[in-house]
């Protein structure tokens, strides 16, 4: 389980690696997508969002990933990607959702993209085979706050409160794109109870 935000810099720095692991066919993810904190009516100080920006962009250099053209999708752009998201992982299934919201994010944190405006979002959406179509039936359809809520409680449920979180079925919840590493470990460790080692 993979819970996510189209707003969060951290999120955008896991994508790569999950992403290969699906195309790879080496994990299922179910994909669980949140409203960012902000928009759930958290506050976060301005050193803390100050922090964050600095420290994301110190972990992109790490990773080799772009970042710091920065436009902050707070708001209308996130609701829209959220929309998108949705109907992708529905239509198309999760590796296209990823792709999507990898598109998405590096759009916003790395390409200065206005996911608000029509033409931006149109732009991260078609870079991944995404037409016309897919954006209207996306934007016509509500649904995806429904589920969005869901998510949010069952991550509270997990014990969590922010992302990325990650949970490996059977093992315990953990935060932080910097723990993948814990991911992969629980991964290995389900394989080989599903194989019947100890």
């Amino acid at each position: 389980e993979f819970w996510c935000s189209l707003r969060s810099p951290y999120t955008y720095l896991a994508l790569p690696r999950l992403r290969a692991w699906v195309e790879a066919g080496e994990v299922t993810i179910q994909l669980r997508p949140v409203l960012p904190m902000v928009m759930r009516g958290l506050q976060v100080p301005l050193v803390k969002r100050l922090y964050i920006i600095r420290d994301a962009k110190r972990e992109a250099e790490e990773l080799g990933l772009p970042f710091g053209k920065i436009s902050d999708p707070v708001g209308r752009p996130t609701e829209r990607g959220l929309g998108v998201l949705h109907q992708v992982q529905v239509k198309h299934g999760t590796l296209a959702a990823l792709c999507f919201a990898e598109s998405f994010l590096r759009g916003v944190f790395a390409e200065g993209i206005d996911a608000g405006s029509e033409r931006g979002l149109t732009r991260i959406a078609t870079r991944v085979g995404l037409g016309a179509a897919d954006i209207r039936a996306a934007l016509a359809d509500d649904g995806w706050r429904a589920i969005a809520e869901t998510n949010r409680i069952e991550m509270l449920a997990q014990g969590l409160w922010g992302v990325p979180s990650f949970r490996v079925e059977g093992f315990e919840a953990v935060w932080g794109q910097d723990r993948l590493w814990m991911v992969e470990d629980d991964l290995i460790a389900h394989a080989k109870t599903q194989e019947g080692e100890t």
